[in-house]
């Protein structure tokens, strides 16, 4: 059986629901907050896992 080529538009590759940066763990997540609090000026972040993909996110909003 051979294969068939497909031609035209590539395919999209498969990826994650969100845009965001992934963090697989709250340590993870509360690490690069220390690394961005102590290298650059920015408001304050706190971390949330994301109820769309399970992984951790960072954000500047207040908590809900």
């Amino acid at each position: 059986m051979a294969l068939k080529k497909i031609t035209g538009k590539d395919p999209e590759p498969l990826g994650l629901p969100c845009k965001k940066a992934i963090y697989h763990s709250l340590p993870e997540a509360l690490d690069m907050i220390r690394h961005i609090q102590e290298t650059r000026i920015t408001r304050k972040l706190r971390a949330y896992q994301c109820p769309v993909c399970g992984f951790w996110h960072l954000t500047g909003s207040p908590e809900k």
